[in-house]
């Protein structure tokens, strides 16, 4: 299957992998899709193989069966620079303020839906995700400061927020490692969207990591739940 054969590839080619159900495939500034890209997928796993890519397969194919045009951005493949410099720094405060990624911010500015899929490590994200949130997710792409000091939304066109996520070996973090996840994702996200979307959390705790049949399961429940997601 193309798709699939696609997101296995282990070349550090940084054109962004998307993923459009039907159509003729056609490409256009080095990305593949066909109408408007509606969910965008953040993938961070630096080993894209099981139980990893079963977490983004199943992100991919739950949206794809719910009609949606999916677009993959995979930090790791990318090769994504995850420090903040210190010109980016000084120039944070300091409209306009370039995105550290322009590229990645034509993506979010097309999606409707935002989906982060990851493992969780130490009850929380891989740094460069965490790193994808200060250099992309910057002033004049996730939001604008006010000379005021207020902060004004900029991410007003997402409808929904997705987070699929993982224990890894030893999985031993009990499942409250989530809260401090979920509120990260949830209500700064939310903030940025002006409080006008959702944030839907899926996580495979210890048990499901380690069982094989739990871990089908989980990934079940996942492209179920996602298809849904209109």
């Amino acid at each position: 299957m193309e798709t699939k054969s696609r997101t296995r590839a282990k070349s550090r080619d940084t054109t962004p992998i998307a993923l459009v159900p039907g159509g003729d495939g056609a490409v256009t500034d080095g990305v593949r899709r066909v109408g408007a890209v509606t969910a965008l997928v953040v993938f961070c796993h630096p080993k894209p193989d099981e139980p990893a890519l079963g977490l983004l397969e199943a992100t991919i194919g739950g949206l794809s069966d719910a009609g949606h045009t999916v677009e993959v951005i995979d930090l790791y493949r990318d090769g994504f620079d995850a420090a903040l410099s210190i010109d980016e720094w000084h120039t944070y405060t300091t409209p306009p303020v370039p995105p550290g990624e322009p590229r990645y911010a034509e993506m979010i500015g097309r999606a409707e839906i935002l989906a982060f899929v990851f493992p969780m490590w130490w009850s929380g994200p891989p740094s460069m995700l965490k790193g994808f949130f200060d250099r992309v997710l910057a002033p004049g792409v996730a939001f604008d400061l006010a000379e005021t000091g207020r902060v004004r939304a900029g991410l007003r066109h997402l409808r929904r927020v997705v987070v699929v996520t993982a224990a890894e070996a030893p999985g031993n973090f009990p499942h409250r490692s989530t809260r401090p996840l979920a509120y990260a994702f949830g209500r700064s996200l939310r903030r940025a969207t002006g409080w006008k979307t959702r944030t839907i959390t899926l996580w495979a705790g210890p048990s499901d990591a380690r069982d094989a049949d739990d871990w089908t399961k989980f990934l079940a429940r996942t492209r179920r739940r996602l298809s849904g997601l209109r």
